[in-house]
């Protein structure tokens, strides 16, 4: 495994495009299996679940032969003061993102005890968050860190580089039918977002605030909709998350410029 670090290491834009690619290949691949075995589509959440599982071990067991897990914040549990400065983001966006798709700031508990819609939820959210936040902030992060250095310009330029990605993974579901200005607003929110949570990443070690921010205001948002209608059109809502997120990017640059020691004793 020695060369492959040092490939990852020396190469490490071409690695994390052939990785996310691998990854985006194997999620459809095993999502698309299960829906044949099982009879169903291939965007119901049973299959995207599986693919999201294949995806976690995959990475997982990518980083462990690596010896990557402790580096790339798997084991690490966090400091508290990420852990605090996470809570209260969360709180903050979870409340913005209601706002923006609901028009009300408020979380209808309800939801969480109709277990025949929250069940599945719960668990695709799961899913979704612990394998985006493997990759991406995991893996993806930690190699660009390792390749490019701690220094500010490294940081930063791994920071936006893996938030671009993570962006343009997130639209891709649209790009058949056109780059509109609603997906412009949602791919520029998506990046700033990620910068935010790569920015506790990198302050505090660990990927778990990071996730703990990711699901929450994912499944938050999830769980209103069996409840409410969603706001239209989708340009009012993406323009409200941008503008929400603007502050935690803001707090994250500042973040990440305090950083600049990170892994330094890792790497």
């Amino acid at each position: 495994m020695s060369k492959f670090k040092s490939f990852l290491t020396k190469y490490p834009v071409l690695s994390i495009i052939s990785l996310a690619i691998s990854w985006f290949v194997l999620i459809m691949l095993f999502a698309g299996t299960a829906a044949g075995l099982l009879n169903k589509k291939m965007g119901d959440t049973t299959t995207l679940i599986i693919g999201h599982l294949a995806g976690i071990i995959c990475v997982f067991i990518l980083l462990w032969r690596l010896g990557w897990l402790k580096g790339a914040g798997i084991t690490r549990s966090g400091t508290y003061q990420t852990w605090l400065i996470a809570i209260i983001g969360t709180v903050y966006f979870a409340l913005a993102s209601l706002y923006s798709f609901y028009g009300t700031p408020s979380f209808d508990f309800s939801n969480l005890f109709n277990l025949s819609s929250s069940g599945g939820i719960l668990i695709m959210q799961t899913m979704v968050c612990i394998d985006e936040e493997l990759l991406f902030r995991g893996a993806i992060l930690y190699i660009l860190v390792r390749g490019w250095g701690n220094t500010q310009k490294g940081l930063f330029g791994s920071v936006i580089l893996m938030s671009a990605i993570f962006g343009l993974f997130h639209i891709i579901w649209f790009i058949s039918s056109g780059i509109t200005l609603a997906t412009s607003f949602l791919l520029a929110e998506a990046i700033i977002i990620s910068i935010w949570w790569a920015a506790m990443v990198l302050k505090g070690g660990s990927i778990w605030p990071a996730f703990l921010a990711h699901f929450v205001v994912n499944t938050v948002v999830a769980l209103q909709g069996i409840s409410e209608k969603i706001i239209q059109p989708d340009l009012q809502i993406y323009i409200k998350l941008l503008l929400f997120s603007l502050p935690l990017g803001i707090i994250g640059f500042w973040l990440i410029s305090k950083s600049a020691d990170y892994q330094s004793k890792k790497i």
